[in-house]
């Protein structure tokens, strides 16, 4: 039998026919006949064609080609004809309204189709038609569908419930052939409704009988039978049906605790619930805290590789890794993070080496080893997973685990891991650029999502707005609050224009805050506004969510170290900033308890390395040395006493908030003021004493770690050029002058 004979044999779909395939959505199929030279290509003529309109062409199995054209037909009659690529017109049919035409018969489809073509039809009906036509709760098209299914697989293997993972999720469990590949979408088809799920698979990498095992989550209210899932890849389709709707684990906490070598599907199922609302994010630490996997490292050896990774952050946008490893002898080849489908990325492609130690046999024994830090940017997120997996790859291609400890979870307690993970000496450009800085940013961006006013209490602030509003970021120390306060409303000029607003920065001194500024406030009757931040932000939040609350035309920065050493300092600062369009933030004299000079401006110096740290004119001379007895433009201000216009102050964005804990931000505060065309002025009218630093002291996560070298790097990223350029001119002279004097004092001292 040719193949004319077979197509006039079959005959059913020579000519063109239309049917109905939903509500209002019709399907337009026809066999190209033999005669045309294949491939041809076939258009519709039509006086309003419809929008959307899809078409598809699939093999019979006796070598011919049908085509598809899906749309949504006028209301009326319409002329339709199927045009050849020479333009001439194969055949005519008259196109009826959706509502009057016979139902698509899927058996009577299928009859003709090659086998691979109706895996195709199914892919197309789920994929692309669904997607153009927008079709939801439309139980016409949803027969069709299940249709296709039965006619393509009439008999589905079974799939069943493992456990629910959270409310209308639920994990789920089949086997599937290993030549099926990828899996690229799923679908749930209920008894009413065609659920797109999130694509996300585990196979079980031992085969059983030709078939693997699948875990994947289905997404539905209730996944009760009747239930198909579709598993579509680029090789087919797989069609399981829900063989009981009964979990065989009462929980998934139950299943977890019993299931710790299913380390990739535990993976899936942490990302999983790190889409879900917050609670999914909190039981996926939760279940990964109450039962970890058992950590893996390779202790030192003389003759054998061997390592640690001891730190491991899944980040927003990507994985910060870090440890030491020991190679002896060629046979080390380097470690790789391990995804969740065994693919292994190697670390060494953004790494930093340092050299470090590692303990030794006993507790008290330490060893030489080289200390690295890695960054791995992903493209999707790996969500709170706690235990990212790892692996030491040797060179004769074998792999030993390395799994680290459970990691912190809480964006603060990550960045005081990433500030330990390079020893000081060795925070070079090489660690921050690529490594070091892509993850703190991603930390503080995520803190700063974290931080809000959580009270605020105020202390008689009248109704009238004042002329300056003092800003005092507080944490953890108040011992000097009683001195500063009492300085304050002393000042008959302060008291009569000024407010003040306390942030505090350490929330769990509250009461005790609150006690010690209410007394002092029967004390003194100075206006106050207290504000209490939900968590420790660092200096910069803190100051910034004062200014929000902040009055007064004049803004003051103020630390709470800081205390007035006589009345009139903030007349003084402030008539400077009113009598002067000119001057964008002006800062006073600033003296140690001893009455020497702490602060005389703010000058800009490099190191070593080349990187532009701050440094103060003049510190530690005498308080009356006669170059810090005249008032002048300065590079920059300390923060501990800033004083602007609070429209200047909110147009460059306050504070910049992204350097760690508490640094910088004054220098870099004062840069973006001056890139308004505005000047930094020292007044030295005004005198304070600046008991310097005593609050970041508590911080041991600043003192200990990398924080300042990270927030100079940061601030010579940003503002090299701009620096550069400043301390070109007069600056350069003053601050050379300044640091000469400030060596001859200190030898002076050594002597």
């Amino acid at each position: 039998m040719t193949s004319d004979e077979s197509i006039d044999a079959a005959g059913v779909f020579r000519n063109a026919k239309t049917f109905r395939l939903g509500l209002d959505l019709a399907v337009l199929i026809w066999d190209i006949p033999p005669s045309l030279p294949a491939p041809t290509k076939c258009t519709l003529s039509m006086d309003r064609s419809p929008v959307p309109l899809v078409s598809m062409m699939l093999a019979l199995a006796n070598g011919g080609q049908r085509m598809f054209w899906a749309m949504r037909p006028e209301q009326q009659p319409a002329n339709v004809g199927i045009c050849t690529e020479q333009g001439s017109v194969a055949e005519a049919i008259v196109m009826q309204p959706a509502r009057m035409l016979a139902p698509l018969d899927v058996e009577t489809l299928f009859a003709d189709l090659a086998p691979g073509a109706r895996i195709k039809f199914v892919n197309n009906l789920l994929t692309v038609w669904r997607s153009a036509f927008r079709i939801t709760g439309d139980h016409l098209f949803h027969m069709v569908v299940e249709d296709a299914l039965h006619a393509l697989v009439p008999e589905p293997q079974a799939a069943s419930i493992v456990c629910q993972i959270a409310q209308g999720r639920h994990l789920i469990e089949t086997v599937i052939n290993p030549d099926l590949g990828e899996i690229t979408a799923i679908y749930a088809i209920g008894a009413a409704s065609i659920t797109r799920m999130a694509v996300g698979s585990v196979l079980g990498r031992n085969a059983k009988n030709g078939l693997q095992s699948c875990h994947f989550i289905a997404e539905a209210p209730s996944p009760s039978p009747p239930f198909l899932i579709v598993l579509i890849s680029k090789n087919g389709v797989a069609i399981r049906q829900l063989a009981d709707g009964k979990p065989r684990h009462p929980s998934l906490e139950r299943w977890w605790a019993k299931n710790a070598d299913a380390v990739e599907l535990r993976e899936m199922i942490v990302r999983r619930l790190a889409t879900l609302p917050e609670s999914g994010a909190a039981t996926a630490i939760d279940l990964q805290v109450r039962a970890p996997l058992p950590a893996s490292r390779i202790a030192k050896s003389p003759m054998h590789p061997s390592g640690e990774v001891d730190l491991a952050l899944a980040l927003d946008d990507g994985l910060l890794a870090g440890g030491w490893f020991h190679a002896p002898s060629s046979a080390f080849a380097g470690i790789d993070y391990v995804k969740e489908d065994g693919t292994a990325i190697p670390l060494d492609g953004n790494s930093y080496e340092f050299p470090a130690w590692a303990q030794g046999k006993d507790e008290k024994s330490k060893t030489d080893v080289t200390g690295f830090v890695a960054w791995v940017p992903l493209t999707e997120p790996l969500g709170p997973l706690l235990q990212p997996r790892f692996q030491m790859r040797l060179a004769s291609g074998a792999v030993r685990p390395l799994i680290p400890n459970p990691q912190p979870f809480e964006p603060a307690a990550q960045r005081n891991h990433v500030l330990r993970a390079v020893p000081p000496q060795h925070a070079v450009d090489g660690a921050f650029r690529t490594i070091l800085a892509p993850a703190l940013q991603d930390m503080e961006r995520r803190l700063g999502r974290t931080i809000e006013v959580a009270s605020t209490k105020d202390y008689s602030l009248p109704r009238s707005a004042p002329h300056v509003s003092i800003v005092v970021p507080l944490y953890k120390v108040l011992d000097f609050l009683r001195f500063q306060l009492s300085g304050m409303a002393t000042d008959p000029w302060l008291a009569a224009n000024a407010e003040v607003i306390y942030v505090l920065d350490s929330p769990e001194i509250q009461d005790e805050t609150e006690h010690l500024l209410g007394g002092l406030h029967l004390l003194h009757g100075l206006p106050m506004k207290l504000v209490v931040m939900n968590r420790n932000g660092g200096y910069a939040r803190a100051c910034n969510a004062g200014a929000r609350f902040a009055r007064g035309e004049i803004l003051v920065m103020l630390n709470s170290d800081v205390v007035p050493s006589a009345p009139g300092w903030l007349q003084v600062l402030s008539r400077e900033l009113l009598e002067n369009g000119k001057v964008g933030a002006v800062g006073p004299k600033l003296i140690f308890e001893d009455g020497s000079l702490q602060h005389a401006g703010l000058y800009f110096g490099r190191d070593q390395r080349g990187i532009w740290l701050n440094h103060h004119f003049h510190k530690g001379m005498p308080g009356d040395y006669a170059p810090a007895q005249h008032a002048r433009e300065v590079p920059g201000v300390t923060g501990a006493c800033l004083v602007a216009r609070r429209e200047t102050y909110e147009r460059v964005g306050g504070f910049t908030e992204d350097y760690v804990i508490g640094d910088y931000e004054d220098s870099d505060l004062c840069l973006k003021i001056r890139r308004l065309g505005l000047q930094i002025v020292y007044e030295p009218a005004a005198c304070l004493y600046h008991f310097e630093r005593r609050s970041i002291r508590r911080s041991q996560d600043y003192m200990r770690g990398v924080a300042s070298q990270y927030n100079s790097w940061l601030h010579t990223q940003r503002w090299e050029d701009d620096i550069t350029e400043l301390m070109a001119n007069q600056f350069g002279r003053d601050s050379d002058r300044s640091a000469a004097m400030g060596v001859r004092m200190r030898e002076r001292d050594a002597a």
